[in-house]
């Protein structure tokens, strides 16, 4: 069975609208595997490393985290 993950919905996503440009589902991976290079750049998850745990998902005010498998 293929392990859960999260990804990022590009759709969604607008770190403009996060404080400071600072995405809080990063913040909220507790595995690290969330990342943000710089305020107000699009975050992405290596889901090669991702658990499945979605704190990232109940982090993001805009929703633009996904669950998937």
């Amino acid at each position: 069975m293929p392990h859960k993950i999260a990804i990022v919905n590009y759709n969604k996503c607008d770190p403009k609208k996060c404080e400071d440009g600072v995405c809080k589902a990063v913040s909220a991976c507790s595995k690290k595997v969330f990342k943000q290079e710089e305020p107000y750049e699009i975050p992405f998850i290596n889901t090669n490393l991702c658990t499945g745990c979605y704190d990232c998902i109940k982090s993001c005010p805009r929703g633009a985290i996904e669950k998937v498998r």
